[in-house]
């Protein structure tokens, strides 16, 4: 019975473990490719071509080979997501023909990579295992994100003006190693922190640094419930640093902004953190714009893929989640998805399993936070991961069990 019980256990780690690479691959080798086709000058080339294909057959591959294990274990919940995600498409088909341009454009990564994702993430019964590998990933980025960064300030690959790509895949190792530095402060959780939001900051926009930021202020007020003398002391330290900085912000900002022309990188970033009032870049005009139309069909709102048509091919996207579903579904409906998804976060993050409410802070900081200034969230692989593990917890009562408490129980604690 204890053997079966083992062997069980043992299958069930390796199945998440498979999930949870799928899930991963994706982020891995995005920064490789992100990589590869500087290093070797491919952008827009067509051998650059060929390796972002070769890219997409990697993570392909991948989550075929998990979609076995997802299919024994959510089956019906497949079956019921794809059904009503193609209803809603062809609904919207229907009803708003001029968005089918756009609208058409939105089915290979709906379909192929965020349903896959936001049902791969629901599927995974032991967070423990997924953050491993997440941690694990991590590192990987981190190591070559940190490249990229040296080959640019030595002059050796050029990213433009700013890469907002490379932000967002350094964002990872950021998230996951602050949260190892709330849990335990270490010379590698510090190194990687400081060296991540360094790249970012000179590198990249600022929507990743907003994304930190929400990661830090959600761990201290969680970790200020359980106060201790090493807590105590980690809040004067980071205290003390936070009222230096807001001293002496403006001379910080031009200092670093000046050491980076140096090395001949003119940070965006900073440049407009420096400015005296708060940039938009623009996107004050894109939310009237989509604001507006989505006034003159309130009920019904503008449809999927109505914000691109109302911005044209360079805006895009209305670039802010709650813009976006208002757009979308109009005021009503957009409500009722806003309020119920708020309510499912706030669950999340109070509530009594420690490792649900970080799990959700963590992908609350990498697939959420993001959306208010940047990107869709119907194209968004991450927000996908993050609205699984959402329905994961709502889950977790009647389906998932942490397997080290499955262990003790069943087999005892001397294993």
């Amino acid at each position: 019975m204890r053997e079966h019980r083992i062997k069980q256990i043992t299958k069930a780690i390796t199945y998440d473990t498979r999930i949870s690479i799928a899930l991963m691959s994706s982020f891995v080798v995005l920064t490789l490719q992100y990589f590869i086709l500087l290093f070797f000058n491919l952008s827009d080339t067509k051998n650059g071509s060929i390796v972002q294909l070769i890219s997409k057959g990697i993570v392909g591959v991948l989550f075929i080979y998990a979609i076995p294990i997802v299919l024994k274990k959510n089956k019906i919940t497949f079956l019921l997501t794809y059904f009503i995600a193609i209803f809603i498409f062809l609904l919207n088909f229907f009803l708003f023909p001029e968005n089918n341009f756009y609208l058409s454009k939105l089915i290979f990564p709906f379909f192929f990579t965020c349903l896959p994702a936001f049902l791969y993430s629901i599927s995974i019964d032991n967070l423990f295992v997924f953050k491993e590998i997440m941690k694990k990933s991590s590192v990987i980025i981190f190591i070559i994100g940190t490249l990229i960064g040296l080959m640019v300030f030595t002059g050796n690959v050029s990213i433009g003006y700013y890469s907002m790509t490379l932000s967002y895949y350094l964002l990872f190792p950021l998230i996951m190693f602050l949260d190892e530095f709330f849990e335990k402060t270490s010379f590698k959780s510090i190194t990687v922190i400081l060296e991540s939001a360094s790249i970012i900051l000179a590198l990249g926009s600022r929507g990743p640094i907003l994304c930190a930021i929400i990661f830090v202020i959600m761990k201290m007020v969680k970790e200020f419930t359980k106060l201790n003398k090493r807590t105590i002391i980690l809040y004067v330290i980071l205290l003390d640093i936070a009222i230096l900085v807001l001293l002496f912000l403006k001379k910080i900002l031009l200092y670093l902004y000046n050491l980076l022309l140096t090395f001949g990188i003119n940070s965006r970033s900073l440049l407009l953190f420096l400015g005296e009032n708060i940039n938009l870049s623009g996107r004050d005009a894109i939310y009237k714009n989509v604001w507006a139309e989505t006034m003159k069909n309130p009920y019904l709102g503008i449809g999927l893929g109505g914000d691109r048509r109302v911005n044209g091919e360079i805006a895009l996207y209305a670039h802010n989640f709650f813009i976006e579903i208002f757009a979308d579904f109009g005021i009503f409906i957009g409500s009722i998805i806003s309020i119920v998804l708020m309510l499912v976060i706030l669950k999340s993050l109070i509530g009594n399993n420690k490792e649900q409410n970080n799990m959700c802070a963590i992908w609350l900081s990498l697939g959420f936070v993001h959306l208010m200034v940047s990107g869709s969230y119907i194209i968004d692989m991450k927000f996908w991961i993050f609205l699984g593990i959402l329905f994961r917890n709502i889950m977790c009562k009647t389906k998932h069990q942490n397997t080290i408490t499955v262990i003790r129980e069943n087999i005892g604690n001397e294993i």
